[in-house]
């Protein structure tokens, strides 16, 4: 019994900081990966230039 009470606990967090961290992890991740879905499913995946040309156009017609 002597040497179970000389092994040192190195985690800090323990098992619910474990359970926590993955939680976060596949709750980011999974949110990343509906929203990228939807933008794909969508069409809406490239850098559209129309907002910018509408911008510019806006700016020509005040001057």
């Amino acid at each position: 019994m002597a040497a179970l009470a000389s092994i040192d606990v190195l985690d800090g967090s323990g098992i619910y900081g474990a359970l926590w961290h993955y939680a976060l992890f596949a709750a980011l991740m999974g949110s990343a990966a509906l929203f990228l879905i939807n933008r794909w499913c969508k069409g809406r995946l490239d850098m559209d230039e129309e907002p910018k040309m509408r911008m510019m156009q806006d700016e020509e017609e005040q001057e």
